[in-house]
């Protein structure tokens, strides 16, 4: 009877909670996951990387892990110099985003992480294809935002993909007509300016937001609005060697900043 009972109780567990499903292989899972969130957490990529993919060994198609893990890996591959090897960790986020969207197509994580995956690969594509995964880009952040419109990360994508697009050069645009079959997408610094002071006003306290939004500013000849941002994004506390670097770029961006308005 109690193990009639307690079959019962992990069926209903898992029709209420269908993610579940994913760790059905026991504790051991769940503990797996979770020491890689809090090594993702604290910027430990290469560790937490290498517990997500022991778990998808075994689990594939939990959403959580594919997602991070592709954000992992845009992380990892944003770190070097050379584009063969960001080109291939580039590769490996977009695959898990892939995953990812195949999961849950309509839900936001997974469309972010794919976003996200096409604009790291866009430092080392062809020309052509960095043209047509523009809009491509733009496709996969309106359905995050559309599931979840207070999604940090999405609105600071979008600032980062609106100033690309305000400031296309004119080869770039003259390319477009030769290359693609493809409109390009349109947009303008302001609006890069706004969806990055809505990225800092649900995550106030991530660096790279202020950093971001400074560095518009300075190119919309918004100099006191830049130095007002910049001192705001001194002001935060740092917690991690991401937070030291950004930080310091920050600072150097004040100096410039400030040189120039003496």
């Amino acid at each position: 009877m109690r193990r009639t009972f307690s079959l019962m109780l992990l069926a209903l567990s898992l029709i209420i909670f269908p993610n579940l499903a994913s760790f059905a292989g026991g504790l051991g899972s769940e503990k797996l996951l979770w020491e890689a969130n809090q090594l993702f957490r604290e910027y430990k990529d290469a560790e937490a990387l290498e517990k997500y993919e022991t778990l998808l060994a075994s689990y594939p198609k939990v959403e959580e892990a594919l997602v991070k893990a592709s954000i992992v890996c845009g992380r990892i591959g944003s770190r070097f110099q050379d584009d063969t090897r960001k080109g291939l960790y580039f590769q490996k986020a977009f695959g898990y985003a892939q995953k990812a969207l195949e999961v849950d197509s309509l839900a936001a994580e997974p469309n972010y992480v794919m976003a996200l995956s096409l604009n790291n690969l866009c430092q080392t594509i062809s020309l052509k294809d960095r043209l047509v995964q523009l809009s491509l880009i733009k496709t996969y952040l309106d359905k995050a935002l559309t599931q979840d419109p207070k999604h940090a990360g999405a609105w600071h994508l979008k600032g980062r993909w609106a100033f690309r697009v305000a400031n296309l050069s004119f080869a770039e645009r003259s390319a477009n007509k030769l290359l693609t079959q493809f409109p390009l997408p349109t947009s303008t610094n302001i609006e890069a300016i706004e969806a990055f002071k809505k990225a800092i006003e649900l995550e106030p306290s991530n660096l790279l937001f202020y950093y971001d939004l400074a560095r518009v500013q300075r190119e919309a000849d918004q100099s006191s609005e830049c130095v007002s941002t910049l001192q705001r994004a001194l002001d935060q506390k740092l917690l991690t060697s991401e937070d030291l670097e950004v930080s310091r770029r920050c600072k150097v961006l004040l100096q410039e900043v400030l040189k120039v308005k003496a």
